[in-house]
């Protein structure tokens, strides 16, 4: 199937950019704009919060975009190793469009914050943490006035998934553009199918089945606590593992097959009702089912 960079928003970004001085959506004070920016009020500025693997392929795709130009600028996660490492191998990469010195490579828990406050309203920040921390990171976003892209899934509970709810409406009333990875989303087949059934050329959808088979991936299944990482450094490292940090293999993986039904259906489920099961878990502690399966139903 054919696929659009999972980043393409930020190609209508770049006009978004130019059109500043007439929306107001991008423009920047003196007073926003650090002195090592100055002149480059037409650069679209990009932060990375989250610096593992996917969110340094995110803002890899971000760099690649042929409209521009962009440039990143900041950095943070709370592991010193992936902040080095992310921004060592983007500077490889992307040796014109890296400018990320060590004042603006951040460590922590609020590392967050520092990114944001480094970049000008109307600039990118790319959300790739563990989706625990997405609201927080999301709303953080919204005051700072910044376009987003964040990772799928973007919330792991009732409560945070209200809170992400909430925080859309008001980053629509800000006229801020935000993408997700979700990647059926950015497929061109799949548009013209969704476009298809629209069109009713399929008649009534009545029941629609989807399948994900593979074995334990990423940070699926995880063993005892090392002696030297604190307990919840290690539930953040190995957030697929844990219900409160990743809201579980099921959520993070699963949420494709999820999304790319309820798109064709052009509705949300009322109901579900789910079993799961451990097999072959040996002495794995992370809290995971080896199988799923889920029976969604529409009001219809």
């Amino acid at each position: 199937m054919l696929s659009m960079s999972q980043l393409a928003f930020i190609q209508r970004s770049a006009k978004l950019r130019h059109a500043a001085a007439a929306s107001g959506l991008a423009t920047a004070t003196a007073a926003a704009i650090p002195a090592v920016h100055a002149g480059e009020q037409h650069t679209i500025q990009v932060g990375l919060i989250g610096c593992g693997g996917r969110g340094t392929g995110a803002a890899a795709n971000a760099l690649s975009v042929p409209h521009g130009p962009i440039k990143l600028v900041a950095a943070g996660d709370i592991f010193p190793n992936r902040l080095e490492a992310s921004v060592r191998n983007l500077a490889r990469q992307f040796p014109q469009q890296v400018d990320v010195p060590p004042e603006r490579q951040f460590l922590g828990f609020d590392a967050y914050r520092h990114v944001m406050d480094a970049l000008r309203p109307g600039d990118v920040v790319i959300l790739t943490t563990p989706p625990a921390f997405r609201w927080p990171h999301f709303r953080y976003a919204i005051e700072k006035r910044l376009n987003v892209f964040m990772e799928k899934p973007v919330s792991v509970d009732g409560a945070s998934t209200r809170r992400m709810i909430e925080l859309a409406r008001q980053s629509a009333a800000a006229n801020l553009k935000v993408g997700v990875g979700l990647m059926s989303r950015h497929c061109e087949a799949r548009r013209q199918l969704v476009d298809r059934i629209r069109n009713g050329e399929l008649g009534d959808l009545v029941v629609m089945r989807t399948y994900r088979m593979h074995g334990p991936i990423g940070a699926f299944p995880s063993k005892r606590k090392p002696a030297n990482i604190s307990e919840l450094r290690y539930q953040v490292q190995r957030f697929h593992s844990f219900l409160w940090s990743g809201g579980g293999v099921f959520s993070d993986f699963y949420v494709h097959n999820i999304d790319e039904c309820c798109w064709m259906k052009g509705a949300w489920p009322i109901r579900a009702q789910g079993v799961g099961a451990r097999h072959f878990r040996d002495d794995a502690v992370d809290q995971n089912f080896d199988t799923y399966n889920v029976e969604y139903t529409f009001a219809d």
